[in-house]
């Protein structure tokens, strides 16, 4: 679309933060009495047209006023707030409440769907991070019957599986324990690709068990059960979009019965910016009556999470997208020092939440 006049792009802007504000169709007398724009209502009402002719803004069959289009919250985001960020009064509150639960990620998960929920006033969710390779923390293999053990995996993100094995002669527990902590030193850290491709070096028991284990670490990223927190269902059922009739039930549904994640995860991309899916902009229809802001938070290529917002279209989209991007960022700085002992979670390890256009 080719850039509007200043005039047009101040006007647009007016519009859309007394739509935000009030939920009402604003009509050119509303920003002549409000507003000390300089210009005549015949001009203004002259701009409004022009927007609503290029899209950007739509007239209600039942007012006089206009109201954004998903063009207009589109050329609204990527041209005129810039990059929005919280206050700093609100940054170090945010900052010293994580400061509370330091390493001690289910109470940042926790302490970050409430904070996204309390300064954007719509409902927030957080996913789990979750690593998108299983890598090897450490093994047990614990004696069952003379030739039958139990091998015991636990993962550097905390998945733990387990496999009964068989082996074609007695092996005391002593030998078990010798060959876990010589597999342990030579595994520890690597990926199923990588043990697999090791394990054809390996002689008699030892092979079988790094076998064992490359195929049960493939087993553990297959696994799709996400851990999902939300907050503040309770804003999205104030506004006037969906207070009462089928509108509550269905964000309630999505909500609370797990839909959302679904519906929102085919129009992600792993990036390191944040994304703004406007109305018609989602993919699934369920989700076309809202506007969502969301970033990824974590380690880099290894371990990943979701964190965002829900609300109506018509969602204050500047502060919604400075939350989600500085609680981004101080998540991906937790789970940088959980999962690779970093000191800040800096840049060249982390994904952050740097840029909000899609």
């Amino acid at each position: 679309m080719d850039r509007l006049t200043e005039r047009q792009e101040q006007l647009l802007r007016l519009v859309v933060h007394e739509y935000v504000g009030t939920g009402r169709a604003v009509g050119s007398k509303t920003l002549v009495e409000g507003y000390q724009l300089g210009v005549s209502s015949a001009t203004i009402r002259n701009e409004m047209a022009e927007l609503e002719r290029a899209g950007l803004i739509d007239q209600p069959h039942t007012s006089a006023g206009r109201v954004p289009t998903d063009a207009g919250y589109r050329y609204y985001i990527e041209r005129l707030i810039g990059e929005p960020h919280l206050p700093p009064a609100e940054q170090t509150m945010i900052r010293h409440q994580f400061r509370q639960v330091e390493m001690q990620l289910e109470g940042s998960m926790q302490l970050a769907v409430t904070a996204l929920a309390r300064t954007t006033g719509h409902v927030s969710v957080v996913t789990a991070p979750r690593a998108q390779t299983a890598r090897l923390k450490h093994l047990e293999l614990v004696g069952i019957q003379d030739q039958v053990f139990l091998l015991v995996l636990v993962t550097q993100d905390s998945g733990v599986k387990q496999a009964v094995l068989h082996w074609r002669h007695p092996v005391t527990r002593a030998e078990l324990r010798a060959l876990g902590d010589a597999l342990n030193a030579r595994y520890a850290a690597l990926a199923p690709t990588e043990i697999a491709a090791r394990a054809a070096g390996e002689e008699g028991l030892a092979r079988l068990v790094a076998e064992q284990m490359a195929e049960q670490l493939r087993d553990l990223e297959t696994v799709t059960a996400v851990d999902v927190q939300h907050a503040g269902l309770e804003h999205a059922l104030q506004q006037p979009e969906f207070a009462g009739g089928p509108a509550a039930g269905r964000i309630v549904e999505l909500i609370q019965g797990g839909g959302l994640l679904g519906a929102l995860l085919p129009q992600l991309r792993l990036a390191d910016d944040v994304q703004v899916f406007v109305g018609g902009e989602n993919v699934a229809d369920e989700l076309r009556p809202y506007g969502i802001v969301v970033a990824t938070y974590g380690v880099r290529r290894e371990v990943i999470g979701l964190l965002g917002v829900l609300g109506p279209r018509r969602m204050s989209y500047e502060r919604s997208i400075g939350s989600v991007r500085y609680i981004a960022d101080l998540m991906s700085g937790l789970v940088s020092r959980l999962y690779t002992g970093a000191g800040d979670g800096g840049e060249g390890d982390s994904v952050r939440g740097g840029n909000h256009r899609p």
